[in-house]
């Protein structure tokens, strides 16, 4: 069921609402921008880099009015220190999820806590508090990108520093084309700042809270992309910043499997819901080329020398797999997070 918005009309809208989207001059005075930019913040059992994160946001040039903290790990202390941060830029306001519903949960209820306050062509941006802006116009210049974009093409619905597109007959995903500044993709990735317009969000019902963890961008961004919205990267962005991204490379989703550790309980997940897109999508081929590929034939090839790793990670596959078939949701308590 499509998320209604005040004023929403029935094709995207080119023009922008009126708000207060607060911009820091050079003079250090504040003017006002005409669209309206919400946050969306997810933390879970790290409150100082929460708040560490909403220290970056006031030095923004650019800096949301509204941001949502939904916290998954109900921390009293940081419901206390956002109730009393005071700021003359942003409105912050705390929301507990009750318990750990991963990022696409936290999104969604933020996103349920946004729509009433939003007009169809104000903006969100979703934040994860271990990956804040490495540059103080990073926001900016992503906002004004998007809006630049918008007024070109009234069906363009968000912008990024990263993203990519699913390979329909593998399963795997195709970094953005490096080649252009602006490059199309079919999802934006989490952790890079990723801008979405209301209408865009509120006519898929913004993320699906089912996802839990894994995939849960790349769910949300196929199903914008089959109702029409375009998604774009802006790769001069991450050009710029690549290098101040310590944790993740500069267009390798945070997914990749190919390299780098990831634990039994998020590995599952994630290749559990990446079934669960290709199933939904009749993508057999690809669901084939990934049980076989990644998850019997790659195992099998550590199989000599990490005889228990190359088992367990079958097994894990495997259970994934079928578990992404049966379209099964939530937290799998075979492999429950830490």
């Amino acid at each position: 069921m499509k998320r209604s918005v005040p004023g929403k009309t029935n094709t995207p809208r080119r023009a922008v609402s009126v708000g207060a989207m607060h911009e820091r001059r050079n003079d250090g005075s504040v003017g006002e921008h005409s669209t309206r930019l919400f946050g969306i913040l997810c933390t879970y059992k790290r409150q100082v880099g929460a708040i560490a994160f909403l220290d970056l946001l006031e030095g923004q040039s650019h800096a949301p009015d509204v941001v949502v903290i939904v916290d998954n790990g109900s921390d009293r202390s940081l419901e206390e220190h956002i109730g009393g941060r005071r700021s003359e830029r942003i409105e912050y306001r705390y929301v507990d999820a009750g318990h750990n519903i991963g990022p696409a949960g936290a999104f969604r209820l933020g996103f349920d806590h946004v729509i009433g306050l939003a007009d169809p062509a104000d903006l969100i941006i979703f934040f994860d508090d271990d990956d804040p802006p490495v540059q103080e116009t990073q926001i900016g210049r992503l906002v004004d990108g998007l809006l630049e974009a918008i007024a070109a093409d009234a069906s363009v619905g968000g912008m990024g520093i990263s993203g990519g597109t699913l390979r329909p007959r593998t399963g795997l995903i195709s970094p953005a084309n490096r080649f252009v500044r602006i490059a199309p993709v079919d999802h934006l990735h989490g952790g890079r700042l990723p801008v979405f317009t209301v209408e865009a969000l509120a006519d898929v019902d913004s993320y699906d809270p089912t996802f839990f963890f894994g995939f849960e961008e790349l769910e949300l961004g196929r199903r914008l992309r089959q109702r029409g919205w375009k998604l774009l990267v802006d790769n001069e962005l991450m050009a710029e910043a690549a290098s101040l991204y310590l944790k993740k490379t500069a267009h390798s989703p945070p997914w990749n499997t190919s390299g780098g550790v990831a634990t039994a309980w998020s590995r599952f997940h994630k290749e559990r819901n990446l079934v669960r897109i290709l199933r939904r999508e009749h993508l057999w081929t690809a669901i084939l080329v990934t049980l076989v590929g990644r998850h019997l034939l790659k195992p099998l090839s550590l199989a000599a020398r990490h005889p228990r790793y190359a088992r367990d990670r079958t097994l894990l596959g495997v259970r994934a797999t079928v578990a992404g078939l049966r379209g099964r949701t939530g937290i799998d308590p075979r492999y429950p997070p830490p």
